[in-house]
Formats: C-alpha cells, structure tokens, sequence
C-alpha cells in the first residue's frame, strides 16, 4: 500500500471559519504570553481553548474559567501543605 496515494485527513473547521482561525491564533499569543510572564495556569487556560477550536468544538471555546478559579486551587493546596508541616 503507498502511503503517497492515501487522502490526508486534515482539520477544515478553522479553514472554513476564519474568525475562529483569527481567534485560535489570538488565543495562541496570549498563551505564550502567560506562560513567559510565569502565569502558567491562565496559558494553559488560553492553550485549552484553543484546543477546542482545533478540534472543531465551539461550546468548549465559549466556556471560559475565571482567573480567580484558575488561581485559588493553587493557593488552596499551597496553604494546606504549610498548616500540616
């Protein structure tokens, strides 16, 4: 079997919307941009949902998590494992 004759699958959703293209790229610069400036948990927020535009799901691209939510679990188990030492 030639793996040259084979069709490729390839994601069309971005190609055939270009303002989710636009956004998935825009999404993809504020994730680099978190992640150089050490906010690790909002870059892989802006990374998760660009996943989602990758993928063609837009209800996940529209579900945003706050920072506030994105933050405190850290904070919560930073906390709890000072009080038990």
């Amino acid at each position: 079997m030639n793996r040259r004759s084979q069709s490729r699958q390839s994601n069309t959703f971005l190609q055939d919307n270009p303002e989710y293209n636009l956004k998935y790229n825009e999404l993809l610069k504020e994730a680099r941009v978190w992640n150089n400036s050490s906010q690790y948990w909002l870059g892989l927020e802006a990374t998760r949902r660009a996943k989602c535009l990758l993928n063609g799901d837009v209800d996940g691209y529209k579900q945003v998590k706050h920072s506030h939510e994105l933050y405190y679990p850290y904070v919560i188990e930073k906390i709890s494992m000072n009080l038990v030492r």
